[in-house]
């Protein structure tokens, strides 16, 4: 195998239970140090790989990102053709510093996708509330934000627009800025961006509303609520938020 070959395909899925963004490499059994080749994705790894982009070029190598929509275990193995070479598939977490073997990881860095995450607030003679939301098919994820990451060819504000609409049906609302030194009590890859939005419609205390996006948590239904905002609301699995201390209380 070549150090640099002439393309290299960074295969990406989104983990269908976390949302995770993530990177498919293989391992050759006896030959550790050669992990994580993207070369002709179907024929060393069996899978299909859906439209590509350039992510980056060096002299002789043209380096692209596939992404794939169908479902795949987690872990498998595939013979290699022609051969019948044996391949050890896996998906691993897209994050800053991952190794792969060679140059093939000199533009890891460009898969990393930003992530928007909406602090929704209205007005009310109680005082500022909150917009939070809680997917029913999961309650151990406890009460969140909405929150999704951006596509590659998407300008910041139009995903994290997007994101609102697909998590709980809002279209109008209006940024008031976005908050600076992100801070989070869980665990993220992406590069974060939070926005203060105010909501421009009126809609219910609470309501259901099934995500129809493309992403990992399409089909599921979102419990929408709103509270009143405080420095110490418990969301993401009960944990405190250090960016609420930014909002207006």
């Amino acid at each position: 195998m070549r150090d640099q070959p002439p393309v290299v395909v960074y295969v990406t899925r989104e983990d269908p239970k976390t949302a995770v963004d993530q990177l498919l490499v293989f391992d050759i059994p006896d030959e550790p140090d050669y992990q994580a080749a993207r070369r002709e994705a179907r024929e060393e790894t069996g899978v299909e790989v859906g439209p590509v982009r350039e992510v980056g070029v060096l002299p002789g190598s043209h380096f692209v990102q596939g992404w794939i929509a169908t479902a795949t275990p987690d872990a498998w193995e595939h013979h290699k053709t022609p051969g019948d070479e044996l391949v050890r598939c896996r998906w691993e977490k897209i994050r800053p510093g991952l190794e792969v073997w060679g140059a093939r990881g000199t533009f890891i860095d460009a898969l990393i996708r930003r992530r928007a995450i909406v602090y929704a607030t209205r007005e009310r003679d109680g005082g500022t509330e909150l917009l939070t939301i809680e997917a029913l098919e999961y309650p151990e994820e406890g009460i969140q934000v909405p929150a999704g990451r951006i596509d590659h060819d998407e300008e910041l504000e139009d995903g994290m627009r997007r994101e609102l609409a697909e998590e709980t049906g809002i279209r109008r609302l209006r940024i008031v800025r976005e908050l600076r030194d992100f801070q989070c009590t869980y665990e993220t890859f992406s590069r974060n961006h939070a926005f203060h939005v105010v909501i421009d419609e009126e809609t219910p205390d609470q309501w259901e509303h099934r995500v129809l996006g493309k992403g990992a948590d399409s089909g599921l239904t979102y419990f929408c609520r709103w509270v009143p905002l405080t420095t110490g609301l418990k969301l993401w699995r009960n944990e405190g938020d250090p960016m609420l201390r930014q909002l207006p209380i």
